[in-house]
């Protein structure tokens, strides 16, 4: 089968690689559809790590990787496998570990995927990974009936939880960034409201959502909140807790990732494929993966909030 492969910094070759059979307790997956995580593909190919960017990671990575959000069918399942059989739908929930998704097949252990609804399109399903971790963020609050939240950055992630805060009770929801044209593009959706980080004014919320990580964004939240704070971007610099914070019990902590189970699966699908939660709205790019440079470069201008493509016919595209 065919896969891309990061060789070194701005490298990378469609190689040639087998795919073991499945294990007892694994499928193996044709993928449909795979979708970029902008900022492990930008940091893999400018040869950063995705924690440490002061390390390099080793070279050459494996084949597919970083690619871990995708879609696609079940077409061989191991002896062990209750639950999933060859023909399902699935989408990926994790996978970080091993060879990457950004090639034409992939085996996954079955706790691994989420089966897909007849009504759940490809596009639709690609990213659930993140769409799964962005949940597992939000319910760190837990019930949020009737609070207002701030969610901070418009990426990937903060589109998801501009919309999933609202549809799960928020009675307001209000997404800021410091890029215009993000913004706009956001508002144009209709999926939420989307303010410029310095139109704010003395407004003040309930809870804050962090979706960017960098320390002044997470400031700028904790001084606009009356209750809770969850960082779920990676925090770069630090963050400083003063004492009127404290004073006020304002709780401050960080994204716990944990497994996600039935209910939560059931939770997910639910605001797709129910109550209207766009995912699709994610994925505004296509490119082939024969043209991974121009998919990175996309990313690194902002221009693409993801990027996808179709392993079965981008390989040679």
């Amino acid at each position: 089968m065919k896969a891309l492969q990061i060789t070194g910094k701005n490298q990378y070759e469609i190689v040639e690689t087998e795919l073991a059979p499945p294990a007892d307790d694994q499928v193996t997956v044709q993928i449909e559809i795979v979708s970029t995580c902008p900022r492990w593909d930008m940091n893999m190919m400018a040869g950063k790590d995705m924690f440490d960017p002061a390390v390099q990671p080793d070279y050459p990575l494996l084949p597919g990787f970083p690619g871990h959000e995708m879609a696609g069918t079940v077409v061989a399942a191991g002896a062990g496998v209750s639950g999933l059989k060859v023909g399902d739908r699935v989408a990926a929930l994790e996978h970080l570990i091993g060879p990457g998704a950004y090639s034409e097949y992939l085996n996954y252990r079955a706790h691994e995927l989420i089966k897909l609804p007849d009504d759940v399109t490809w596009k639709q399903a690609v990213s659930f990974e993140l769409l799964k971790c962005v949940l597992i963020g939000l319910l760190q609050f837990g019930d949020i009936q009737g609070k207002s939240m701030l969610v901070s950055g418009l990426g990937p992630a903060g589109m998801l939880a501009l919309q999933a805060a609202s549809l799960m009770g928020a009675a307001r929801v209000t997404a800021v960034d410091i890029n215009a044209e993000r913004v706009a593009y956001v508002n144009s959706l209709g999926i939420g409201e989307a303010r410029l980080a310095g139109e704010l004014g003395d407004e003040r919320f309930d809870l804050g959502y962090d979706c960017v990580g960098a320390a002044a964004s997470v400031q700028g939240l904790l001084e606009r909140i009356d209750s809770h704070l969850v960082i779920f971007g990676v925090l770069k610099g630090d963050v400083r807790y003063g004492e009127h914070l404290w004073l006020k019990g304002i709780k401050l902590e960080s994204y716990k990732y944990r497994s996600f189970g039935a209910e939560d699966q059931a939770l997910l699908l639910d605001l797709v494929a129910k109550r209207g939660l766009n995912t699709e709205c994610l994925q505004t790019h296509h490119v082939p993966l024969s043209r991974y440079e121009d998919t990175v470069a996309l990313l690194n201008r902002q221009e693409a909030i993801k990027v996808y493509s179709y392993p079965k016919t981008d390989f040679t595209s």
